[in-house]
């Protein structure tokens, strides 16, 4: 028993029939397909008057049949915007060599590039939109395949591992849970045995990795998804916290253009400025984005946070100061 399956797969099967020469017809195709007659009447028809398939019927064998040679190309499905769109992904998706799933993607759309005419190249797309170049740099192919085995199966991993915070290599034991890919980098959600904790880890700073063959149950009460909405900026913290951030009114139009966090919320405020609030757990990433505004910002809540910012300042005013 076959499925029902869109037209563009039964057309595909329609043309490998008739260049066998088995001379369907409309009742068996139906049947095969498991759709109306009329289904597949449509199908012979779009594929005849639309594609201009030399389809004829022949009455004597009650099917059709190929009255020429002809080739069914998907390049008939596109238009010259969509064609030079797809060409254009080829040359943004190279960006990503060395990433999950690109040699998967990669083929999988040479395969319908391959029957785009040679004329279409892209180029005309290039002349009107740009990309960030060079997002990844210092990609280990071989940890991914062996981290996608890790999370599917729940399975151990082994590191050694750069820690940014410290400047110094550790070795872990870690429950791998989720790839997270953000702003030209790619983080690893995992529990940690070290730390007795989640962690993010940056990818490229794993320097060696081994598949352990040693299960772990995942906890279901964690969610990958809240650790990430926790994040600020792709940093984790310990503990959530509600944030809240007064801008002056100079600076809070450009506040306004962006979304700085999923939970974020806008509170105006009569003198043209407004209030940021938002529910994060890295408060030394906060403290670190909100002095990028110097006076124009001024956090309000947390106290924690607010003191951090304070102490920043006055290690400036240190410096500042020496003669």
């Amino acid at each position: 028993m076959k499925q029902s399956r869109p037209p563009l797969i039964r057309m595909y099967a329609i043309d490998e029939q008739l260049r066998a020469e088995r001379y369907p017809n409309c009742t068996s195709l139906a049947g095969y397909f498991e759709v109306s007659a009329k289904s597949i009447q449509r199908d012979i028809s779009y594929m005849r008057d639309q594609m201009g398939a030399p389809i004829a019927f022949d009455s004597r064998r009650n099917g059709y049949y190929y009255e020429q040679d002809w080739q069914f190309l998907p390049s008939m499905f596109f238009d010259n915007g969509e064609a030079e769109a797809l060409k254009a992904t080829r040359q943004v998706l190279a960006e990503y060599h060395g990433t999950p799933y690109y040699e998967e993607v990669s083929h999988a759309l040479d395969k319908v590039l391959q029957f785009l005419p040679e004329r279409i190249t892209g180029d005309s797309f290039f002349s009107v939109y740009s990309f960030e170049r060079s997002l990844v740099s210092g990609h280990r192919e071989e940890y991914y395949a062996l981290l996608d085995d890790a999370i599917r199966n729940h399975l151990k991993v082994r590191i050694e591992y750069d820690a940014p915070s410290t400047g110094q290599r550790t070795d872990r034991v870690l429950h791998p849970r989720r790839l997270y890919y953000a702003q030209g980098s790619w983080y690893l959600i995992a529990w940690c045995e070290l730390r007795c904790a989640y962690r993010a880890f940056v990818v490229r700073r794993i320097q060696h990795a081994v598949l352990s063959d040693d299960h772990f149950v995942p906890d279901d009460r964690f969610s990958p998804d809240d650790y990430i909405d926790s994040m600020f900026l792709q940093h984790p913290g310990e503990e959530s916290h509600h944030i809240r951030i007064r801008f002056s009114a100079h600076q809070a139009r450009w506040i306004r253009e962006r979304t700085w966090h999923r939970t974020q919320d806008i509170e105006e405020c009569q003198d043209g400025g407004l209030i940021l609030s938002m529910q994060v757990s890295a408060l030394h990433a906060v403290r670190s984005w909100v002095m990028q505004y110097g006076a124009e910002a001024e956090v309000l809540e947390p106290e924690e946070l607010r003191t951090m910012v304070q102490d920043e300042i006055m290690r400036m005013q240190e410096k500042y100061e020496k003669k």
